[in-house]
């Protein structure tokens, strides 16, 4: 039988929740269906895990493990990308598992309509008992097949670029992959370029994937490169031609750029051009009508909401002492 959905988890010393990641797959998995485990280099015993629990799926062929260097997530999700044999290309981090229903619910979706993307969203939780369970929304909009273009303001007002929250065809990954370079934030430096192309988005609003929450990740643990990086994201996404998602991704990087500049007491960074660019944008009302509460506010007063910022930090600084 051919792949239709190669399910790609790239893997870094993740042998803590590995197990639970790819026994969530296998309860779900069906003969159109492979998964593809890249191991990042890690110094655990992630590999051997999966040689041992997992005997079987590699040798039946439902999972090939490629074990490469340490290159970071981005470079990984590449390799399984091009190693993968299905029309339909589905991310899965290794800390994370996918909810009851998920392999069902998008085989059909991809078998009926034919789309480009699937989009669902997604639950955060503390633990494989889904305890201080959240549902996070990268989209409102009813279930459906739509043309991108009719939902595009709608994704990129709630700005969630989770690689596991989509699936794509095998195609789009081949042609935009993620950064090769070690770099942070790879899925927002690749997801959002995607969804500037005219294609066809199938959405689900359930929530599809349970997403660890990781006190140790890159979101909780920022250095100033993070800072930098947004910075030349701000300036490409800047680059593009004059559109409503162009600079609704505009204020929400910049708000990230103020955030993460005063956190890391970063004085190269010129936050008064920054924020006299988003004072200048355009359409403030149809920008807002969009964005989250905090980012409405930053999108206004964006000189008022930096003052604020610095202040509770400063305070919060004083008071930790």
């Amino acid at each position: 039988m051919s792949i239709t959905l190669s399910i790609v988890i790239p893997n870094y010393n993740g042998a803590a929740f590995l197990a639970a990641c790819l026994r969530s797959v296998f309860a779900q998995i069906t003969p159109a269906c492979e998964v593809v485990l890249v191991d990042d280099g890690s110094t655990d015993h992630s590999a051997d895990l999966v040689r041992h629990y997992f005997a079987g799926a590699l040798e039946h062929g439902q999972l090939t493990l490629i074990c490469t260097e340490n290159a970071g997530p981005g470079a990984a999700r590449n390799i399984g990308v091009q190693a993968a044999s299905g029309d339909y290309i589905a991310f899965l981090d290794s800390d994370d598992f996918i909810l009851p229903g998920y392999i069902a619910r998008c085989m059909a979706v991809l078998q009926e309509s034919e789309p480009d993307i699937v989009q669902f969203n997604l639950l955060r939780v503390l633990d494989d008992d889904l305890s201080g369970q959240h549902l996070i929304a990268c989209h409102t909009s009813p279930d459906g097949l739509y043309e991108l273009d009719r939902v595009r303001a709608e994704i990129f007002g709630k700005g969630k670029w989770f690689p596991v929250t989509r699936i794509f065809t095998r195609k789009i990954m081949l042609a935009n992959p993620f950064p090769a370079q070690r770099v942070f934030y790879e899925d927002l430096l690749t997801l959002p370029f995607i969804f500037f192309q005219d294609l066809k988005i199938h959405l689900i609003t359930e929530p599809l994937i349970a997403y660890r929450d990781n006190p140790h990740g890159t979101t909780r643990n920022h250095k100033p490169e993070h800072a930098y990086t947004m910075l030349t994201h701000f300036d490409r996404v800047s680059a593009r031609p004059p559109s409503l998602p162009r600079d609704l991704m505009r204020v929400q990087v910049a708000r990230s750029i103020v955030f993460l500049a005063l956190e890391l007491n970063i004085d190269e960074i010129d936050l008064g051009t920054l924020l006299r660019r988003v004072r200048g944008l355009e359409n403030k009302a149809a920008l807002a009508a969009h964005l989250g509460r905090v980012d409405q506010f930053f999108l206004r007063f964006p000189l008022l909401y930096t003052a604020m910022d610095w202040g509770r930090k400063r305070l919060r600084a004083k008071t930790s002492r």
